[in-house]
């Protein structure tokens, strides 16, 4: 099966190679981008525009966290919040970010703090609903089991509903990594705030190929990197957990 992968990649690398032969300009081709790849660590400060585009991400994403999880568990634990959030919370859950971000620019310019803000309307809400199922079903199982033993308050909510939803929280995270990302180069994309997001609008004003997707391979790569960085924080986190056998 491992074969079989390679061979996709190597045959999908030679026909985008052969389509960059073709027509350079519209489809580049492998070498042309890793050549671009090199000229943007050496001359564009790539390096730097990543770190930036990291750092607002990560930042922005703490402040999606925080809200997202805290919001999760009222909904989770308290019907009330639940009937009264929820329905906004879905109808915000299925609105375009590209249709938010010219109220965000109104209500908070076109600085950092409007990255911020995408991020956390990007990424905040894709938090709330894993953690409110994992706030649901923690009650469910341990809630007459905490009673039994007077654990309540405090003690509840972080010997039990946080240890209990901390696998659905991590699920959340897993996925809403990729969206700030996202969030945050499309915010840069579009207001010119310094990132990768600046060097993509560059591109195509330049009607540029080989930028656009040597920025993208960029992108895609420090994702990955980032998907992966908050699974091995999951799974260590949550080496407690006993393993299920058959």
């Amino acid at each position: 099966m491992k074969y079989i992968k390679v061979a996709g990649v190597v045959v999908f690398l030679l026909l985008w190679q052969l389509a960059g032969q073709i027509n350079p300009g519209i489809y580049s081709s492998p070498t042309l981008v890793v050549t671009e790849i090199v000229r943007l660590f050496t001359e564009g400060g790539l390096l730097g525009l990543v770190f930036g585009t990291v750092a607002t991400m990560l930042l922005g994403w703490a402040f999606a966290a925080v809200i997202g999880v805290f919001t999760g568990f009222l909904i989770g634990r308290y019907r009330l919040a639940s009937l009264v959030l929820e329905p906004y919370l879905v109808a915000l859950y299925s609105v375009p970010l590209i249709a938010v971000v010219p109220l965000l620019v109104i209500w908070f310019g076109i600085g950092q703090t409007f990255l911020l803000a995408t991020i956390v309307v990007a990424t905040g809400i894709m938090l709330v609903f894993p953690t409110a199922a994992g706030t649901r079903e923690t009650v469910r199982v341990y809630d007459q089991v905490a009673r039994a033993y007077c654990v309540s308050g405090r003690h509840f909510l972080f010997k039990v509903l946080l240890p209990g939803a901390l696998p659905f929280i991590a699920t959340g995270m897993r996925i809403s990594v990729q969206r700030a990302l996202m969030a945050v180069i499309v915010g840069q994309f579009l207001v010119g705030h310094p990132g990768l997001g600046t060097l993509l609008s560059d591109a195509r004003v330049r009607l540029d190929a080989d930028e656009v997707f040597a920025v993208a391979l960029v992108a895609l790569a420090v994702g990955a990197a980032l998907t992966a960085l908050v699974g091995w924080a999951d799974r260590t986190l949550s080496a407690w957990r006993p393993e299920v056998t058959s």
